[in-house]
């Protein structure tokens, strides 16, 4: 049998998703660790058979179906997408966007659209971990877009605002926000396609069983308290495409469409409908 190459994201929030993958499960397949840009850039030209990409490159075309009652998700404030801001937002004329984020810059993209009707010029840069305002061009910025561990760990203090955009996603669109999904690029129904779902369910249904010891290894690492991670994984972060996620995820496509940040895929509008979003066992 063939193996499988799979992407994987190793950071706080997905430790749940690839645990399976990363610590017990029997199969032949290879992990392949990267940021979320660069998986759906793999994914898109066949280097992998699946990725955990963000939602937004799905929307754009890559894979051909995405794993079914899985995915990143929020309804609220979700710590790991930020911008930080030391000018009034209606006044940006730039902004420094993390590379490693297209779904953010998306997010961020249509919610200055949407409450300031601002279209800032976007520059790609790799945040420094103690000045994450600091530029390629060794000046400060006066906005940044920081995503992943290092915006969990930002203090008030960084910026004149510290802005959650999960928390204004809801706020704006009354929504709640699906952030990456498990998408592969096999033939829907296909053996290979099936073997791929079922190792990226089994993985998280042991992240599911192991939670408490995934809180305690993470909050060792990072030197964080066990109950902020513990909170964080069941309250911040929702692991379950529900009928009101696909829903966000649906109007994320339309607002993506409108914008011209997507086209209107059939593909996509066909895997959006087939989704079955029961919940079932795998809720947390």
């Amino acid at each position: 049998m063939e193996q499988l190459r799979i992407g994987v994201i190793s950071s706080i929030n997905t430790r749940p998703l690839i645990r399976g993958l990363e610590n017990s499960i029997e199969g032949d397949y290879e992990l392949v660790y990267a940021n979320p840009s660069s998986l759906a850039d793999q994914l898109r030209y066949g280097e992998l058979d699946a990725a955990l990409i963000p939602s937004v490159e799905f929307l754009r075309g890559v894979g051909n179906g995405f794993v079914p009652g899985i995915c990143v998700a929020g309804d609220g404030p979700i710590e790991s997408v930020r911008l930080l801001s030391n000018q009034p937002l209606e006044n940006l004329e730039q902004v420094l966007v993390d590379r490693g984020s297209r779904v953010g810059v998306a997010m961020l993209r249509l919610l200055l659209d949407h409450n300031h009707q601002i279209n800032p010029d976007f520059h790609s840069f790799r945040p420094h971990p103690e000045q994450p305002l600091l530029g390629p061009d060794g000046k400060q910025a006066l906005s940044a877009l920081i995503t992943g561990d290092q915006a969990m760990s930002l203090i008030p203090e960084v910026a004149d605002m510290v802005i959650d955009l999960g928390e204004w996603w809801r706020t704006s669109f009354k929504q709640p926000f699906v952030y990456a999904l498990w998408v592969y690029r096999g033939i829907a129904n296909s053996e290979r396609t099936e073997r791929l779902i079922s190792l990226l369910t089994e993985s998280y249904r042991v992240g599911i069983r192991e939670l408490p010891l995934i809180c305690e290894e993470i909050a060792a690492e990072r030197g964080l308290a066990e109950m902020r991670v513990h909170e964080y994984l069941t309250t911040r972060v929702d692991y379950n495409l529900t009928a009101e996620n696909l829903e966000g995820l649906r109007e994320f496509h339309r607002l993506c469409v409108e914008s011209y940040l997507a086209n209107d895929r059939e593909t996509v509008r066909q895997a959006l409908m087939l989704q079955d979003a029961a919940t079932g066992s795998l809720k947390i």
